[in-house]
């Protein structure tokens, strides 16, 4: 089968590897569209720190249930699906009371040890499979897993006020938590964005306010803030725009030790909220975002192509940066 090798040179390109074969408890899905996120360029540039080439990358995905392997039950041949690409140990804390994605032992999809869904096929536990409703393009399932962080980091909020809103950082993820946010009832969400020409998008999956950096935004008046762009000036922005009793989700991955206005903490009564990675429940949520609103898929994916022209795209992407482009998805 054809699938993208990244390598320790810089460069990806497609290579004919053989098919796997589903082994006990596991399933082989036909990939029909798997996107291109931060996390596979910093594999590509040598820099992710447990993505490291030679590998197939790719941890976004849906497909069909192409074969089933011994021991699953539940699944049929031909049923449309998407992955969440976690393979945890199963046995700890964590994952006995259901908060899997906290598992210290789990591996992602897309390292040197698990094949990612860069490739016409992939070969997942079973338990891994969130069926996909029959009105989500084949097109669009890979968009299911960016949509899942977005949604588990509202989710942290729990019961806390998310009125009044802001986001900083308008890429896939930072836009993906404004839509989530709109529908989970936010009267109003601002987005702080340095890419004008992102704006128009952000407007249109439900920004109510779209600013450059250099904006100048009403401290200590925002329910909840997300940080959405790993730049560690944007905490102290947090911390200048959150109200009193409010809420800070830390969402973007930092790459050094940042320093946190403990003092606000406590006299602001200010809630930190980290997040990481998803639960089955945040891709249902993410499937039904996908299903409510259709022209979503089509806002954000900048480029749909074929795993060839993917591979030099994600090339040029990781050496020069993401230029115009938003979103990638490639359709094996």
């Amino acid at each position: 089968m054809r699938a993208i090798r990244f390598e320790t040179s810089g460069t990806a390109h497609v290579v004919d590897i053989p098919r796997p074969t589903p082994g006990p408890g596991e399933v082989l899905v036909a990939v029909t569209s798997t996107g291109v996120c931060g996390s596979d360029l910093a594999a590509l540039r040598g820099t992710h720190p447990f993505r490291i080439p030679p590998l197939i990358s790719g941890h976004e995905a849906g497909g069909r249930v192409a074969e089933i392997g011994p021991d699953v039950d539940g699944v049929t041949v031909g049923d449309r699906v998407v992955i969440d690409p976690q393979r945890p140990c199963g046995a700890c804390e964590r994952c006995r009371v259901g908060r899997y994605h906290l598992c210290a032992d789990k591996e992602m999809l897309g390292i040197a040890e698990w094949d990612g869904s860069f490739a016409e096929h992939v070969v997942v536990p079973a338990y891994t499979l969130v069926a996909a409703p029959d009105d989500v393009d084949d097109a669009h399932l890979a968009l299911a897993e960016p949509i899942a962080v977005a949604a588990h980091a509202v989710a942290q909020l729990g019961a806390r006020p998310h009125d009044r809103a802001l986001v900083l950082g308008g890429g896939t993820i930072g836009a993906l938590i404004t839509q989530v946010l709109r529908d989970a009832g936010a009267a109003e969400v601002d987005v702080v964005e340095p890419r004008e020409h992102v704006h128009p998008l952000l407007r249109s999956l439900g920004a109510t306010g779209v600013h450059t950096p250099d904006a100048a935004l009403e401290a200590g008046s925002y329910d909840a803030v997300f940080i959405a762009a790993g730049v560690p000036a944007l905490v102290d922005r947090a911390f200048e725009t959150v109200a009193p009793g409010g809420a800070i989700v830390q969402v973007a991955v930092f790459n050094q030790p940042v320093p946190v206005p403990v003092g606000q903490v406590q006299v602001r009564e200010i809630a930190l909220l980290g997040t990481a990675m998803y639960t089955k429940e945040d891709f249902r949520t993410a499937l039904e975002v996908l299903r409510r609103h259709p022209d979503l898929a089509d806002a954000l994916v900048t480029r749909t192509t074929s795993l060839e022209e993917g591979a030099a795209i994600t090339t040029a992407m990781a050496a020069d940066g993401p230029g115009d482009i938003v979103k990638l998805v490639m359709v094996p």
